[in-house]
C-alpha cells in the first residue's frame, strides 16, 4: 500500500469531574514507525469501505449571505475557524502539534455544545495516498479484552477499537486546492446518532452539506430503468442489464472504490449512438463519481417492501414466473414457497 504518512498524533478525550468532556494533549507527533504505519494504513482500508458517509465543503458566509431573499432573517453562519487554521497549517504559519491541539479545542467545545458524550484518543494524521493528500481526524475507542501470556497465564490488556469508526472526518486536501467548487472533498461518518453527528461535523469544520450519495444511487437506478424502457428491453434482457449494472457496483464497494459513471458505461451494452453514459448525459444530474449505496443498488435486482407486519423481498426476475402481482385486487400469489417458511406455514395451520 502507498501510504506516506507526514504528521501523526494523538490526544485524549476524557469525562472530568464536572461532567463535561476535557482533553489530555500531546506535545510532539508520533514517529513513523512499524505499527504507526499499520494503523494508519487499517484505518485508510476501514474508513474507505464504510459506507454511510455524508459529504461537504467549506462554507463560504459571504456567499451565504448574498443568497438571501429581501427581509430574509439570516441563520446561523458556519465558523471559519477550522478552515483558517487549517490554511495556516498548510502556509506553514503553524505547526502539526499547535494546530492539532487548536483543533481539539475546538472539538471539545463542540461536543459539549451538541451534548456529545465521547471518549476515546483523537487521532490527527496528514498523510498522502497514491498522489492524494488528505487529513483525517478520527475519535478511537478504547476497549478491553483478555489475552493469554507466554506463561499460559490470563491478562487484562487496553486496546483501539478502528473497526467501528462512529466519529470521524476526512479532508481531501488534494480536491479542495485543486478543485475549489467541489462540494465533496470533506467526508464524515454519520454513525450510530444519525443527523446529530453530521450536524456535530458541520459546526466543527465550519461546513455545509453536498452531495448525497444516497440521492446519487437512486438517481443512477432511475437512470438504469428510464434507458432499459428507452431501448424497449424484454424483461430477460432488463433483468440481465440490470444484474450487469449491479456487478459492477457491488465490486466497486467491496473494493473501496467508487462507482465511475463513464468505466460504468463502458462495461455496458450500447445502443447504437446513444450508450448509457450519453443518455445520463441528457437529463440526470448524477456526478461523474460517487460511493455505492448497498441498500438502495439491491433495487437493481430485487423488489423490497414492508408494512403493516408484512416485509417481503425477492429477485426481479421471479415476477410473472414464481410470483405473480393483480393490481385489480392488489394480491401477490407466490407459486413454490420456501420450504424452511412452508414449514413454519404448516406447523401453524
Amino acid at each position: 500500500m502507498s501510504l506516506d504518512i507526514d504528521k501523526i498524533i494523538l490526544h485524549s478525550l476524557r469525562q472530568g469531574g464536572d461532567g463535561q468532556p476535557h482533553a489530555d494533549t500531546r506535545s510532539q507527533t508520533l514517529p513513523p514507525d512499524e505499527a504507526v504505519q499499520g494503523l494508519m494504513a487499517e484505518l485508510h482500508r476501514i474508513y474507505n469501505g464504510k459506507g454511510g458517509k455524508g459529504f461537504g465543503f467549506f462554507a463560504d458566509p459571504e456567499a451565504s449571505v448574498a443568497e438571501l431573499a429581501d427581509g430574509e432573517e439570516a441563520p446561523k453562519q458556519p465558523s471559519p475557524a477550522f478552515r483558517i487554521a487549517l490554511e495556516q497549517l498548510l502556509d506553514e504559519q503553524t505547526e502539526f502539534v499547535p494546530f492539532s491541539v487548536t483543533v481539539t479545542q475546538m472539538l471539545v467545545k463542540q461536543l459539549v455544545e451538541h451534548a456529545l458524550d465521547e471518549q476515546g484518543v483523537l487521532l490527527f494524521a496528514k498523510y498522502n495516498y497514491v498522489g492524494v493528500d488528505y487529513l483525517l481526524i478520527a475519535l478511537l475507542e478504547g476497549k478491553e479484552s483478555v489475552t493469554v501470556s507466554e506463561a499460559l497465564e490470563l491478562r487484562h490488556i487496553q486496546y483501539l477499537d478502528i473497526g467501528k469508526l462512529n466519529l470521524v472526518a476526512r479532508i481531501d486536501l488534494t480536491e479542495w486546492k485543486t478543485q475549489p467548487d467541489s462540494r465533496r472533498y470533506i467526508t464524515f461518518s454519520k454513525g450510530r446518532i444519525g443527523r446529530k453527528l453530521g450536524d456535530f461535523f458541520m459546526d466543527l469544520l465550519g461546513a455545509r452539506e453536498g452531495m448525497d450519495a444516497k440521492v446519487q444511487n437512486k438517481g443512477l437506478l432511475q437512470a438504469v430503468e428510464d434507458y432499459c424502457d428507452s431501448r424497449q428491453l424484454e424483461p430477460t434482457e432488463r433483468n440481465d442489464y440490470k444484474k450487469q449494472v449491479f456487478k459492477y457496483c457491488t465490486e466497486q464497494a467491496s473494493a473501496g472504490e467508487e462507482i465511475e459513471i463513464k468505466e460504468l458505461s463502458a462495461e455496458l451494452p450500447g445502443d447504437g449512438d446513444l450508450d448509457f453514459y450519453s443518455f445520463i448525459g441528457q437529463e440526470y444530474e448524477l456526478e461523474e463519481r460517487f460511493p455505492a449505496d448497498r441498500s438502495t443498488l439491491r433495487g437493481l435486482t430485487k423488489f423490497v417492501g414492508s408494512g403493516g407486519g408484512l416485509t417481503l423481498s425477492f429477485e426481479q426476475k421471479l415476477l410473472n414466473s414464481r410470483i405473480f402481482y393483480d393490481p385489480q385486487t392488489d394480491t401477490l400469489t407466490i407459486k413454490g414457497v420456501p420450504p424452511n417458511l412452508k414449514d413454519q406455514l404448516l406447523r401453524q395451520s
